[in-house]
């Protein structure tokens, strides 16, 4: 067996020695007239790429803010925060828009430079010619191939401008929606702070509870004070009628006093007498849950404007700016060489398909027993056929 493939290789390589004239001679005219072809039907393209970062003014502004606010439950500040990928995302989505090819079409006459009259076919054929990539240095690269070198770097420039200006309205589109919502929101949240301020004022005037935790401690000390007094002359009294007549103007006058204690702490423990900030002890713990759920509306609604405050106003400015978010690290040029087609790569492909077939034909031709064989009949036979 090693034998016989050691023959049949030995038999090709005769015929190459055998045919070397006709060979080279094919090899030399194939390139020669292949890349003859090539350069004047094939049209040479030329490439013109930018290089560029999103700057950190792209950032929503909103966002920002949010993720300086330590104060947030959570971690709720870093919620909306752009991200680099996030904006190459945007960018190639952009580029890859109907909107921005037409554009691009319609402003370089590019139905006239790729022969159409299709604004689709165009749109098509532009898609291919822009190519959108993320570098190893996590940068983006646009690549722009033109028919000339001049028009592939005014193609990537114009593209890098309607990036940007796409961009900016993007943002700014968006800042003025986070505006509206904001607006609403804040006057939402001042018409509740003024309900809730109203509430708390009108509790307070009708109920004399002007501030729960010191004014609660105020009352309990005044009910402590009186009742310890109470049970001083209480003691007195009955040490008192032990040791003196009933008639003794001593025990009458202790007898009025304590008398007079349990009037007073029976009045401040309903609330009978109803002036001053003394309040009525049975009452105390409704009046301060009361007070204590009006002052947490006014402070729950003042810590929302305090939150919503700064970001209206960001998103107030946000929608004003219209400065460029790119940061273009490399611009397009003038290409100095073409990149497309390449010439030599075409050639050499051309003309080794052509010995492989003038190689097969003079196999053939050498070989009759191969040449007569019914395989080669039937192959010459239906080669044309498809039925």
């Amino acid at each position: 067996m090693a034998e016989t493939h050691e023959s049949e290789f030995v038999d090709y390589l005769v015929l190459v020695v055998k045919w070397k004239k006709v060979l080279v001679s094919l090899a030399v005219g194939l390139m020669l007239f292949s890349y003859l072809m090539v350069y004047l039907f094939v049209d040479p393209q030329y490439d013109s790429s930018a290089i560029i970062l999103p700057t950190e003014s792209q950032q929503n502004g909103i966002s920002n803010l949010m993720k300086n606010i330590g104060t947030l439950p959570m971690g709720l500040g870093g919620i909306g925060t752009s991200t680099r990928a996030v904006d190459m995302d945007l960018y190639s989505t952009i580029l890859g828009s109907r909107a921005m090819l037409e554009k691009i079409v319609m402003k370089f006459d590019l139905l006239n430079d790729y022969h159409l009259t299709s604004m689709e076919k165009a749109v098509e054929v532009l898609r291919t010619k822009i190519k959108k990539r993320v570098t190893d240095e996590n940068a983006y690269e646009i690549i722009v191939r033109a028919s000339s070198p001049r028009k592939s770097a005014d193609m990537a420039n114009y593209i890098l401008e309607e990036l940007n200006r796409d961009v900016v309205e993007l943002n700014v589109a968006k800042s003025r929606d986070n505006r509206i919502f904001l607006e609403q929101r804040y006057s939402e949240m001042t018409k509740n702070l003024r309900l809730a301020e109203d509430s708390l004022q009108f509790y307070q005037e009708n109920t004399g509870m002007l501030e729960a935790i010191e004014q609660s401690k105020l009352i309990i000390s005044a009910y402590s004070s009186l009742e310890a007094d109470l049970i001083s002359k209480q003691m007195e009294l009955a040490i008192l009628e032990k040791t003196q007549s009933k008639e003794s103007p001593q025990l009458e006058s202790v007898r009025l006093q304590v008398n007079e204690y349990e009037k007073k702490l029976n009045a401040m423990k309903t609330g009978s007498e109803g002036n001053g900030v003394i309040l009525a002890l049975d009452s105390l713990p409704s009046a301060a849950k009361q007070y204590f759920r009006h002052f947490r509306d006014v402070e729950i609604y003042s810590k929302i404007l305090e939150f919503l405050v700064p970001m209206y106003e960001q998103s107030r400015f946000d929608e004003q700016k219209n400065t460029p978010v790119l940061q273009v690290i490399d611009f397009p040029v003038v290409p100095e060489k073409k990149s497309y087609p390449p010439r030599f790569l075409f050639s050499l492909i051309i003309t080794v398909v052509g010995l492989l077939i003038a190689f097969f034909y003079i196999l053939l031709n050498e070989n009759s027993e191969w040449k007569n064989s019914e395989k080669m009949k039937f192959i010459r036979s239906n080669i044309f056929k498809w039925k």
